[in-house]
């Protein structure tokens, strides 16, 4: 039942709650293309074969392993099904991410310092997992009680617990960041500068002239290690942050410019192709 309801959320794409959590170990075929949510997942990773591929880097996992995964981050799993694969996996709400409490602190700052860090695998010093695991373990019991009394309080303070420690983890142990990914360093290099250059003309031929490097052989290395052209990818980042704009209370209209489109009529085509739905539906 864990696992479909799994799949549900992987397909559509959205979460409906504050967070979820699951606890799945399973031995059995699975591909996935390349992709991304409007939430964000972690990964605490227990045992398995597992590359995971996040925004052109491939991190191989080892167990205690913690895999961030931010909203709309590009990313897809290569799960060797020969041994089983066991994992907990939470995903999380953006609102309920970037709640602050009284001196200024959100439960966000782990996904923060890996976007920062463009690493999003963590491995903590052994002494730091007895409370995390600790946590996860009462969810996972909890998670099995789901008649009783005050479910949804102790799932949410054993919850609220679990991301206490994991932050404070990234703060004090900021080397926890895996830094061994096998990535190809122009692509990786042409993901930042398309990321933070977002409303400046980019293209193919640009990028190559930039990066001093064969057009032809970025198209091709970049879609393999993303699963994206580089046109495609453009779009979608550019879609995705005009969408974050609006949802803020910026016009659609001038959204579009500030992310990159030249006009209103290609922009809310692709808005629609790639959200759902028409830009001025969200305002």
């Amino acid at each position: 039942m864990i696992e479909k309801e799994q799949e549900q959320y992987e397909k559509t794409g959205y979460l409906t709650e504050s967070f979820r959590a699951f606890h799945i170990r399973d031995r059995r075929k699975m591909e996935f293309d390349f992709h991304y949510h409007d939430f964000y997942k972690i990964i605490y990773f227990v045992e398995g074969k597992v590359v995971y591929q996040i925004e052109g880097k491939s991190y191989r996992l080892k167990p205690h392993d913690f895999v961030l995964v931010g909203a709309n981050v590009i990313h897809r799993a290569q799960i060797d099904e020969s041994v089983p694969y066991e994992r907990d996996v939470i995903y999380l709400s953006e609102d309920f991410l970037s709640q602050k409490n009284a001196l200024g602190e959100s439960l966000k700052h782990c996904f923060e310092e890996a976007q920062k860090s463009q690493n999003r695998v963590l491995h903590f010093a052994p002494d730091s997992y007895e409370d995390m695991v600790g946590c996860l373990l009462k969810m996972r019991r909890i998670g099995r009680q789901k008649k009783a009394p005050y479910h949804d309080f102790l799932m949410q303070a054993a919850f609220l617990e679990f991301m206490v420690f994991l932050n404070r983890n990234v703060m004090q142990q900021p080397k926890a960041f895996i830094e061994t990914a096998v990535y190809h360093e122009k692509v990786v290099d042409v993901i930042a500068y398309i990321q933070e250059h977002l409303a400046e003309e980019i293209n193919i031929d640009i990028l190559a002239e930039k990066f001093y490097i064969s057009k032809y052989y970025l198209m091709r290395q970049f879609r393999q290690a993303t699963g994206y052209s580089v046109h495609q990818y453009l779009n979608e980042k550019r879609i995705q942050a005009a969408r974050q704009m609006i949802l803020s209370g910026v016009p659609a209209s001038i959204a579009c410019y500030e992310c990159g489109f030249k006009d209103y009529s290609t922009f809310a085509r692709r808005f629609k192709q790639i959200v759902g739905t028409a830009p001025s539906k969200l305002c």
